[in-house]
């Protein structure tokens, strides 16, 4: 395997003159990544934890988590812009504010991401195969294809099916970024034809020409829909539970931020990022709410809110999702097939967008010299951090099984981290224009609002609302939003980002590599 280790002619502050990675992604690619990277098949979740938050609005929280998220993405855009190299948070803090708060931010960002690169998998099982074996084996009278839909949402199944994706999306990102995109772009319009295909099914069934009450009780049995709906009384409007239910739509709409660990393969930094970001934002923030305002419509409110209730007819918990609920009102296998796309299509490259990020956190971190330097090697061939990759597979797996077998961990495990990360993110890009002006001036962010930095602008909508995040994934419980475990390994990993950066940079320096003047230098290419 021969790898990109190019050393100047000359003597500098970094041993090689390139990265290894090259510009392919174009700004089309950033949107169909941005969407991907929010995953929009977290609906079928979200919509389903919805009723434990009583008077909550499903779409007054999407609306405000997306007006919050953007905040953060135009901070996250603009500063990729400023500096243009893949390693996320990692550079731009570390040459901004300290070497060791970018460290320690990307550190926790990688090991969560690399958490959800497992965890995807196990998402993938669960919220995929499962509903989708599950209809087709009630429409076909088929008892056997029922029988993998339950058994998908199995320890063994939720693993198996879980580490076989996993293994799919490492291979794709291992051929390289060109490669990568060119499926992904293939598979997010054939997604996004199936996110039609389920509203159009949901349009007919709210006018009547499709009937849900006479299809569920066809195959969940006569009555089951008024079992369902019997005594469900829809709770007023509660702006406190509509906030509180944010972090759900948080755990979606924010993440197509992470854009910027590939800054440096970006053909078109100035406008990628802004667009794949931020463009990403609206239109899922859209997709959410054009979810739950035509399953209302179709489906019924007390359905809704009921079908999480102890009157639910059928044994497999995966029925109750939207992607199951459409199916059933389509009443056709091959609908089902078409309208479960969306969750299976879109989901692999949520893996994906997980494992891009920590591959080049750490090789940003080895050609800086404060982790290993075979984490640095490239594929001459592939463009790809090939060390970096393989050894994020195995931790995958590792975390996969966890989330398998045991209670450790639960859905937002990671977003306590990750809101921790996009608030420094926000607050760094308050002051930016202020402590870098120089580099502020002579940068792609330099825009002014009414005299003002549209960075700043933004920055303080972002302190704001990841700010009320972090503090709701400290206090929040319901449904395995958050566990005790969980936030005290997010404690540890802090804890060992510190410890691990001082203790590279001492041996560094004890070779004789400068380290720190590597972070007063923006990283190659």
């Amino acid at each position: 395997m021969s790898t990109t280790q190019v050393v100047p002619a000359t003597p500098g502050i970094f041993a090689r003159a390139s990265s290894g990675l090259v510009r392919t992604v174009s700004t089309t690619d950033t949107v169909y990544y941005g969407l991907n990277a929010i995953t929009i098949a977290y609906v079928t979740f979200t919509m389903f934890l919805w009723p434990a938050y009583p008077g909550a609005s499903y779409e007054w929280s999407t609306l405000l988590v997306t007006i919050g998220a953007i905040g953060v993405g135009i901070v996250y855009a603009l500063l990729a812009g400023v500096y243009p190299r893949s390693g996320g948070e990692y550079v731009f803090l570390s040459r901004i504010v300290r070497p060791e708060l970018g460290f320690v931010i990307s550190f926790i960002q990688a090991f969560w991401y690399t958490f959800y690169f497992g965890i995807n998998g196990a998402f993938f099982s669960i919220y995929g195969l499962s509903p989708l074996f599950s209809v087709l084996g009630l429409q076909l009278h088929n008892q056997g294809l029922t029988s993998v839909g339950t058994w998908f949402a199995s320890g063994w199944g939720i693993f198996v099916g879980g580490a076989l994706v996993i293994l799919l999306v490492a291979s794709m990102v291992y051929f390289g970024m060109h490669a990568y995109f060119r499926f992904q772009r293939w598979g997010t319009m054939v997604a996004l034809g199936s996110v039609a295909v389920t509203f159009i099914v949901l349009i007919l069934g709210g006018t009547g020409v499709l009937d849900f009450q006479s299809a569920f009780n066809s195959v969940a049995g006569g009555g089951a829909y008024a079992a369902v709906t019997k005594g469900v009384v829809a709770p007023g409007f509660s702006m406190g539970q509509t906030l509180n239910f944010m972090v759900w739509p948080a755990f979606s709409i924010l993440f197509s931020v992470n854009m910027v660990s590939f800054s440096g393969e970006i053909k078109n930094v100035r406008r990628g990022p802004l667009m794949g970001i931020v463009g990403a934002m609206v239109l899922c923030g859209a997709i959410f709410i054009l979810f739950m305002v035509l399953a209302r419509f179709a489906m019924g409110n007390s359905f809704l809110i009921g079908s999480t209730g102890s009157h639910w007819p059928l044994a497999s918990t995966s029925l109750a999702y939207v992607n199951a609920t459409a199916s059933i009102l389509a009443g056709n296998w091959f609908l089902t097939i078409i309208i479960n796309l969306w969750v299976i299509l879109i989901i692999p490259y949520a893996l994906g967008s997980n494992v891009i990020y920590a591959s080049r956190a750490l090789l940003a971190w080895a050609i800086d010299g404060v982790a290993p330097t075979a984490l640095s090697n490239v594929s001459a061939r592939r463009h790809s951090p090939f060390v970096a990759i393989a050894l994020l597979f195995v931790f995958a797996l590792v975390w996969l099984s966890i989330y398998a077998f045991t209670s450790v961990v639960a859905i937002l495990s990671g977003l306590l981290t990750f809101s921790v990360a996009f608030c420094v993110t926000s607050l760094t890009g308050l002051f930016f224009p202020w402590v870098k002006r120089e580099v502020f001036e002579r940068s792609p962010a330099a825009i002014r609002v009414l005299g003002l930095p549209l960075i700043s602008i933004a920055a303080v909508v972002g302190v704001v609302f990841t700010g009320f995040l972090l503090y709701r994934c400290i206090v929040d419980q319901t449904f395995g939003a958050n566990t005790t475990t969980s936030i005290e390994i997010s404690g540890g990993a802090l804890v060992a980002a510190l410890v691990w950066f001082y203790v590279a940079r001492f041996i560094r320096q004890r070779q004789g590599v400068a380290v720190d003047k590597r972070f007063r230098e923006i990283p190659v290419e």
